[in-house]
């Protein structure tokens, strides 16, 4: 089993982040874990959080044989 974690807001999933003009970013946001962005690292989950103002969520990712 692999850790991982993912931002929400609200009912939406952090999906990328891109710059925009002037240094401001842009935050894409999805309605599905499925297209979510998943980060390996608890704190750069928590920055992307905190500069949302959204919370940082553990899943646990399993291998599943076919």
């Amino acid at each position: 089993m692999k850790n991982v974690y993912v931002v929400k807001l609200g009912n939406l999933y952090f999906k990328e982040k891109e710059s925009i003009l002037f240094g401001n970013y842009r935050y894409k946001m999805t309605n599905s874990l499925n297209n979510a962005s998943f980060s390996e690292g608890f704190d750069s989950a928590k920055n992307t959080a905190e500069e949302i103002g959204g919370k940082v969520y553990k899943i646990n990712l399993e291998e599943v044989e076919a």
